[in-house]
Protein backbone atom coordinates (compact mmCIF):
# COMPACT_ATOMS: atom_id res chain seq x y z
CA UNK A 1 0.00 0.00 0.00
CA UNK A 2 1.33 3.40 -0.98
CA UNK A 3 0.65 6.46 1.17
CA UNK A 4 -0.09 9.82 -0.44
CA UNK A 5 1.38 11.65 2.57
CA UNK A 6 4.57 9.58 2.52
CA UNK A 7 5.01 10.18 -1.20
CA UNK A 8 4.48 13.92 -0.76
CA UNK A 9 6.99 14.15 2.12
CA UNK A 10 9.57 12.20 0.15
CA UNK A 11 9.06 14.59 -2.76
CA UNK A 12 9.43 17.61 -0.46
CA UNK A 13 12.59 16.52 1.37
CA UNK A 14 14.15 14.08 -1.10
CA UNK A 15 12.64 15.10 -4.40
CA UNK A 16 15.96 16.16 -5.84
CA UNK A 17 17.08 12.51 -5.54
CA UNK A 18 13.79 11.17 -6.94
CA UNK A 19 12.96 9.29 -3.72
CA UNK A 20 9.21 9.76 -4.21
CA UNK A 21 9.44 8.39 -7.75
CA UNK A 22 11.19 5.23 -6.55
CA UNK A 23 8.55 4.90 -3.82
CA UNK A 24 5.71 5.24 -6.33
CA UNK A 25 7.14 2.57 -8.60
CA UNK A 26 8.59 4.90 -11.24
CA UNK A 27 12.34 4.09 -11.04
CA UNK A 28 13.16 5.46 -14.50
CA UNK A 29 11.82 8.88 -13.57
CA UNK A 30 13.67 8.65 -10.25
CA UNK A 31 16.95 8.05 -12.07
CA UNK A 32 16.18 11.02 -14.31
CA UNK A 33 15.70 13.24 -11.24
CA UNK A 34 19.06 12.05 -9.88
CA UNK A 35 20.80 12.84 -13.16
CA UNK A 36 19.25 16.32 -13.33
CA UNK A 37 20.35 17.05 -9.76
CA UNK A 38 23.97 16.01 -10.32
CA UNK A 39 24.23 17.84 -13.63
CA UNK A 40 22.67 21.13 -12.51
CA UNK A 41 23.45 21.35 -8.77
CA UNK A 42 26.35 23.75 -9.38
CA UNK A 43 24.19 26.17 -11.36
CA UNK A 44 20.56 25.93 -10.24
CA UNK A 45 18.81 23.30 -8.06
CA UNK A 46 16.40 22.13 -10.72
CA UNK A 47 15.96 18.74 -9.03
CA UNK A 48 14.93 20.37 -5.77
CA UNK A 49 12.44 22.59 -7.61
CA UNK A 50 10.94 19.57 -9.36
CA UNK A 51 10.60 17.80 -6.01
CA UNK A 52 8.77 20.76 -4.45
CA UNK A 53 6.41 20.96 -7.44
CA UNK A 54 5.67 17.23 -7.14
CA UNK A 55 5.13 17.60 -3.38
CA UNK A 56 2.58 20.37 -3.93
CA UNK A 57 0.84 18.28 -6.57
CA UNK A 58 0.68 15.22 -4.31
CA UNK A 59 -0.53 17.19 -1.28
CA UNK A 60 -3.32 18.77 -3.36
CA UNK A 61 -4.32 15.50 -5.05
CA UNK A 62 -7.41 13.77 -3.69
CA UNK A 63 -6.95 10.36 -2.08
CA UNK A 64 -9.25 8.77 -4.66
CA UNK A 65 -7.25 10.22 -7.55
CA UNK A 66 -3.97 9.10 -5.94
CA UNK A 67 -5.25 5.55 -5.41
CA UNK A 68 -6.65 5.33 -8.95
CA UNK A 69 -3.36 6.53 -10.50
CA UNK A 70 -0.97 4.45 -8.43
CA UNK A 71 -3.06 1.27 -8.16
CA UNK A 72 -3.76 1.39 -4.43
CA UNK A 73 -7.48 0.91 -4.02
CA UNK A 74 -8.78 0.45 -7.55
CA UNK A 75 -9.86 -2.95 -6.31
CA UNK A 76 -10.86 -3.14 -2.64
CA UNK A 77 -8.27 -4.47 -0.21
CA UNK A 78 -10.14 -7.59 0.72
CA UNK A 79 -7.56 -8.99 3.21
CA UNK A 80 -7.71 -5.80 5.29
CA UNK A 81 -11.52 -5.87 5.19
CA UNK A 82 -11.34 -9.48 6.37
CA UNK A 83 -9.16 -8.49 9.32
CA UNK A 84 -11.56 -5.75 10.41
CA UNK A 85 -14.56 -8.08 10.13
CA UNK A 86 -12.76 -10.82 12.06
CA UNK A 87 -11.91 -8.37 14.85
CA UNK A 88 -15.59 -7.44 15.19
CA UNK A 89 -16.98 -10.98 15.16
CA UNK A 90 -14.28 -13.67 14.94
CA UNK A 91 -16.57 -16.70 15.20
CA UNK A 92 -19.01 -15.48 12.56
CA UNK A 93 -16.16 -14.56 10.24
CA UNK A 94 -14.57 -18.01 10.67
CA UNK A 95 -17.85 -19.70 9.74
CA UNK A 96 -18.15 -17.46 6.69
CA UNK A 97 -14.58 -18.27 5.61
CA UNK A 98 -15.25 -22.01 5.89
CA UNK A 99 -18.43 -21.60 3.84
CA UNK A 100 -16.55 -19.57 1.22
CA UNK A 101 -13.80 -22.19 0.98
CA UNK A 102 -16.38 -24.92 0.48
CA UNK A 103 -18.18 -22.89 -2.19
CA UNK A 104 -14.88 -22.21 -3.95
CA UNK A 105 -14.04 -25.92 -4.07
CA UNK A 106 -17.47 -26.71 -5.55
CA UNK A 107 -17.15 -23.94 -8.14
CA UNK A 108 -13.59 -24.96 -9.03
CA UNK A 109 -14.70 -28.55 -9.66
CA UNK A 110 -17.53 -27.35 -11.89
CA UNK A 111 -15.13 -25.08 -13.76
CA UNK A 112 -12.76 -27.96 -14.47
CA UNK A 113 -15.65 -30.11 -15.73
CA UNK A 114 -17.34 -27.38 -17.76
CA UNK A 115 -17.09 -28.55 -21.42
CA UNK A 116 -18.37 -25.25 -22.82
CA UNK A 117 -15.70 -23.33 -20.90
CA UNK A 118 -12.94 -25.45 -22.40
CA UNK A 119 -14.22 -25.07 -25.96
CA UNK A 120 -14.82 -21.35 -25.43
CA UNK A 121 -11.24 -20.83 -24.22
CA UNK A 122 -9.90 -22.68 -27.24
CA UNK A 123 -12.03 -20.65 -29.67
CA UNK A 124 -10.95 -17.45 -27.94
CA UNK A 125 -7.28 -18.39 -28.43
CA UNK A 126 -8.04 -19.09 -32.10
CA UNK A 127 -9.76 -15.68 -32.37
CA UNK A 128 -13.14 -17.23 -33.16
CA UNK A 129 -14.92 -14.51 -31.19
CA UNK A 130 -18.49 -15.39 -32.14
CA UNK A 131 -17.94 -19.08 -31.42
CA UNK A 132 -16.23 -18.32 -28.11
CA UNK A 133 -19.02 -15.93 -27.14
CA UNK A 134 -21.68 -18.54 -27.81
CA UNK A 135 -19.87 -21.18 -25.76
CA UNK A 136 -19.19 -18.77 -22.89
CA UNK A 137 -22.90 -17.98 -22.68
CA UNK A 138 -23.63 -21.70 -22.36
CA UNK A 139 -20.82 -22.08 -19.83
CA UNK A 140 -22.31 -19.38 -17.59
CA UNK A 141 -25.36 -21.59 -17.10
CA UNK A 142 -23.09 -24.15 -15.38
CA UNK A 143 -20.68 -21.81 -13.54
CA UNK A 144 -22.11 -18.29 -13.45
CA UNK A 145 -19.57 -17.18 -10.79
CA UNK A 146 -16.44 -17.83 -12.89
CA UNK A 147 -14.46 -14.57 -12.65
CA UNK A 148 -11.90 -15.53 -15.30
CA UNK A 149 -14.66 -16.37 -17.75
CA UNK A 150 -16.26 -12.95 -17.22
CA UNK A 151 -12.85 -11.34 -17.76
CA UNK A 152 -12.54 -13.17 -21.08
CA UNK A 153 -16.03 -12.01 -22.02
CA UNK A 154 -14.96 -8.43 -21.26
CA UNK A 155 -12.01 -8.93 -23.64
CA UNK A 156 -14.22 -10.33 -26.39
CA UNK A 157 -16.72 -7.48 -26.19
CA UNK A 158 -13.84 -5.00 -26.20
CA UNK A 159 -12.56 -6.57 -29.42
CA UNK A 160 -16.09 -6.32 -30.82
CA UNK A 161 -16.12 -2.65 -29.69
CA UNK A 162 -19.12 -3.13 -27.41
CA UNK A 163 -18.27 -0.82 -24.52
CA UNK A 164 -21.32 -1.47 -22.32
CA UNK A 165 -21.03 -5.26 -22.35
CA UNK A 166 -17.27 -5.19 -21.94
CA UNK A 167 -17.54 -2.98 -18.84
CA UNK A 168 -20.42 -5.08 -17.50
CA UNK A 169 -18.40 -8.31 -17.60
CA UNK A 170 -15.27 -6.60 -16.28
CA UNK A 171 -17.32 -5.33 -13.35
CA UNK A 172 -18.69 -8.85 -12.78
CA UNK A 173 -15.19 -10.36 -12.84
CA UNK A 174 -13.88 -7.87 -10.26
CA UNK A 175 -16.91 -8.26 -8.00
CA UNK A 176 -16.26 -12.04 -8.04
CA UNK A 177 -12.65 -11.58 -6.92
CA UNK A 178 -10.59 -10.89 -10.05
CA UNK A 179 -7.53 -8.99 -8.77
CA UNK A 180 -5.06 -8.83 -11.65
CA UNK A 181 -5.12 -5.06 -12.20
CA UNK A 182 -2.00 -5.25 -14.37
CA UNK A 183 -3.87 -7.42 -16.87
CA UNK A 184 -6.68 -4.88 -17.01
CA UNK A 185 -4.17 -2.08 -17.65
CA UNK A 186 -2.03 -3.87 -20.25
CA UNK A 187 -3.92 -6.72 -21.96
CA UNK A 188 -4.08 -6.06 -25.69
CA UNK A 189 -7.65 -7.32 -26.02
CA UNK A 190 -8.83 -4.51 -23.71
CA UNK A 191 -7.01 -1.76 -25.62
CA UNK A 192 -10.21 -0.45 -27.23
CA UNK A 193 -12.01 -0.30 -23.90
CA UNK A 194 -9.16 1.51 -22.13
CA UNK A 195 -9.31 4.51 -24.49
CA UNK A 196 -13.01 5.09 -23.82
CA UNK A 197 -14.20 7.80 -21.39
CA UNK A 198 -16.51 5.23 -19.81
CA UNK A 199 -13.46 3.21 -18.77
CA UNK A 200 -11.89 6.28 -17.14
CA UNK A 201 -15.10 6.74 -15.12
CA UNK A 202 -15.03 3.03 -14.28
CA UNK A 203 -11.48 3.36 -12.87
CA UNK A 204 -12.30 6.60 -11.04
CA UNK A 205 -15.23 4.83 -9.35
CA UNK A 206 -12.87 2.23 -7.91
CA UNK A 207 -13.14 -0.31 -10.74
CA UNK A 208 -16.90 -0.59 -10.26
CA UNK A 209 -19.74 0.03 -12.67
CA UNK A 210 -22.01 2.50 -10.92
CA UNK A 211 -23.91 3.76 -13.95
CA UNK A 212 -27.37 2.30 -14.53
CA UNK A 213 -28.87 1.49 -17.92
CA UNK A 214 -30.75 4.38 -19.45
CA UNK A 215 -34.47 4.60 -18.82
CA UNK A 216 -36.28 2.82 -21.58
CA UNK A 217 -38.83 4.80 -23.54
CA UNK A 218 -42.13 3.06 -24.38
CA UNK A 219 -42.13 1.71 -27.93
CA UNK A 220 -44.15 3.43 -30.59
CA UNK A 221 -47.52 1.98 -31.52
CA UNK A 222 -46.39 1.04 -35.00
CA UNK A 223 -43.46 -0.90 -33.53
CA UNK A 224 -45.79 -2.86 -31.29
CA UNK A 225 -47.63 -4.04 -34.37
CA UNK A 226 -44.47 -5.36 -35.91
CA UNK A 227 -44.64 -9.15 -35.52
CA UNK A 228 -40.95 -9.61 -36.25
CA UNK A 229 -39.97 -7.17 -33.54
CA UNK A 230 -42.33 -8.75 -31.05
CA UNK A 231 -40.85 -12.15 -31.81
CA UNK A 232 -37.34 -10.82 -31.20
CA UNK A 233 -38.39 -9.12 -27.96
CA UNK A 234 -40.02 -12.32 -26.74
CA UNK A 235 -36.81 -14.19 -27.61
CA UNK A 236 -34.81 -11.72 -25.54
CA UNK A 237 -37.20 -12.17 -22.59
CA UNK A 238 -36.85 -15.93 -22.85
CA UNK A 239 -33.05 -15.67 -22.89
CA UNK A 240 -33.13 -13.44 -19.81
CA UNK A 241 -35.42 -15.87 -17.96
CA UNK A 242 -33.04 -18.73 -18.80
CA UNK A 243 -30.11 -16.70 -17.49
CA UNK A 244 -28.42 -16.28 -20.88
CA UNK A 245 -28.83 -12.49 -20.65
CA UNK A 246 -28.40 -10.25 -17.63
CA UNK A 247 -30.79 -7.38 -16.93
CA UNK A 248 -28.26 -4.90 -18.31
CA UNK A 249 -27.69 -6.96 -21.44
CA UNK A 250 -31.44 -7.37 -21.90
CA UNK A 251 -31.98 -3.60 -21.62
CA UNK A 252 -29.18 -2.91 -24.09
CA UNK A 253 -30.43 -5.42 -26.69
CA UNK A 254 -34.03 -4.25 -26.31
CA UNK A 255 -33.03 -0.63 -26.91
CA UNK A 256 -30.95 -1.64 -29.92
CA UNK A 257 -33.91 -3.47 -31.47
CA UNK A 258 -36.18 -0.46 -31.08
CA UNK A 259 -33.71 1.81 -32.82
CA UNK A 260 -33.66 -0.26 -36.00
Amino acid sequence: MKSKTTAALLALFGGSFGLHKFYLGEPQTGILYLAVTFLTSKFFPIGTLLGVIDAIRLFSMSTQAFDAKYGNKGIPNQPRQRQRQRARNPRQEEIKMQRDRHSYKVISKKQRNNPFRKSADQKFVEYDLDGALEDYKKATEITPADKDMHFNLACIFSLKENIDKSLYHLDKAISMGYKNVEQIKTKDELAFLRIQPEFEAFVADGYTLKSQPSVMQPPKDDLLQNDALLAQLNKLKEMRERGLLSDKEFAYEKERLKRR
